[in-house]
């Protein structure tokens, strides 16, 4: 493959680009898909694509090719190279990041999933719905899927970079409801995820049973405000959102909220939250980013204060900050895996420290980074009384500001849960409208 490449970047240079990058990526993904209690569909694709990103003085441009011969790669060039005459020149351009190192970082690919049938991705999706039957009668499984993916990148850059990263990636997800003579739950929502054959889809079934079957007897509160306690899986949201605001790029167009705040408190001082590229096992963690340079772990927020933005190459040529191995592409930003330090209480201890309040479980709405609205329905939420669960709340709507709502966190406990791609503790909010019937 690195044949390839090196073609692509002499071809580049040949039709007189001064710089340019070149990738293969190939993906095997096999998906196994659950509708109303049954496995209905399994499918396998396997995707091939060489991209070509070429600079000519200061005008950049991309093409990319799913046939994967020479004379296509050749055509492909030929476009862009094309495409960027074509195009104005980026003033800001500054060039491609020279070579670096690359890290080690294990648990990135298991030789197992290569083997994995089509069959056997089935079998795992059925596994997780026979759990979910089998806990409670009244639960019934309404979608969801199991997908196991092998995926090789290649990139070479005309800086003289190349590296090679395998990798594997196993999910999957459940949606469950629960009834009982008339009465119907929330929709519960499970998910699974990791990089091994390891990832636990009976637990995954159980899991969202077991939520599915606690929002049964749901009544209704009045509005108030009071304590938010959010599970994981709603932190997932807040702190998705949050690193939207720490991106250079979005810094940069002027959408963060976060701009001009480096070294100044943001969230309370008991968070502290990392970008970390390298985490073992972490769904989002490589070698190196779309632009070539070393993934890496990056102390974003520490003890309430923001230390640095996420940033590519690009980006921070033109904020004059360090480039932190977050390249999504030469021009954009992405976050890899983000981790949220853990606090020093359970979960049941947080729960007592609540006068009154609500615990959340799963969040159907909105958490925009751009100015901190937050507003959506809680859904598996409890109604919480002098520290007591009293019983599951319907009809119960969150409305706040996601920057206030980090700034009064009274607490985290002390285990940190993986969804996807965020680690995150349980978090007990305070002075949160909490808007009932």
């Amino acid at each position: 493959m690195r044949d390839l490449l090196d073609l692509t970047l002499s071809e580049a240079r040949r039709l007189g680009a001064d710089e340019a990058l070149a990738s293969y990526r190939r993906t095997r993904r096999l998906r196994a898909v659950v509708k109303n209690d049954e496995v209905r569909q399994a499918t396998q694709t396997v995707e091939r694509a060489v991209h070509v990103a070429v600079i000519v003085g200061k005008r950049l441009a991309t093409s990319s090719t799913t046939e994967v011969t020479a004379d296509d790669v050749r055509r492909s060039v030929e476009t862009a190279i094309r495409l960027a005459r074509a195009s104005k020149p980026n003033e800001h351009w500054s060039g491609l990041p020279e070579p670096q190192p690359l890290p080690k970082v294990s648990g990135l690919y298991d030789r197992r999933v290569e083997s994995v049938s089509a069959g056997e991705v089935v079998e795992m999706a059925w596994s997780a719905v026979e759990r979910a039957r089998e806990f409670d009668a009244r639960v019934s499984v309404v979608d969801g899927l199991v997908e196991v993916t092998v995926a090789d990148h290649f990139l070479a850059t005309s800086k003289g970079f190349y590296g090679e990263d395998k990798g594997t990636v196993v999910w999957g997800y459940l949606t469950a409801i629960a009834k009982e003579a008339g009465e119907v739950g929330s929709f519960s929502f499970a998910v699974e995820a990791g990089r091994s054959l390891d990832v636990d889809f009976v637990r995954m079934g159980e899991k969202a049973a077991r939520l599915a079957v606690e929002s049964l007897r749901a009544k209704p509160v009045e509005s108030f405000e009071g304590t938010l306690v959010v599970s994981p899986e709603v932190a997932l949201d807040f702190f998705s959102a949050l690193a939207s605001a720490y991106r250079a790029d979005n810094v940069w167009k002027g959408s963060s909220p976060l701009a001009g705040k480096l070294g100044e408190q943001v969230v309370h001082e008991s968070l502290t939250v990392k970008d970390s590229g390298v985490v073992e096992d972490g769904v989002m963690s490589s070698l190196f980013d779309a632009e070539g340079s070393p993934r890496r772990e990056t102390v974003v927020i520490e003890k309430g204060v923001l230390k640095r933005y996420i940033s590519n190459t690009y980006v921070a040529n033109v904020l004059g900050i360090e480039a932190t191995g977050n390249a999504s592409s030469l021009l954009d930003v992405a976050p890899t895996n983000t981790l949220v330090a853990p606090g020093d209480m359970s979960t049941e201890e947080l729960l007592e420290g609540v006068k009154r309040g609500i615990y959340v479980r799963r969040f159907s709405g909105d958490v925009r980074f751009q100015d901190g609205v937050v507003s959506g329905v809680a859904k598996q939420a409890f109604y919480v009384e002098n520290g007591e669960i009293k019983h599951p709340v319907v009809g119960c709507m969150i409305s706040g500001n996601l920057y206030d709502m980090l700034r009064n966190v009274s607490g985290a406990s002390k285990e940190v849960e993986r969804v996807l791609n965020v680690y995150a503790p349980t978090l007990r909010i305070e002075k949160v409208s909490i808007l009932g019937k």
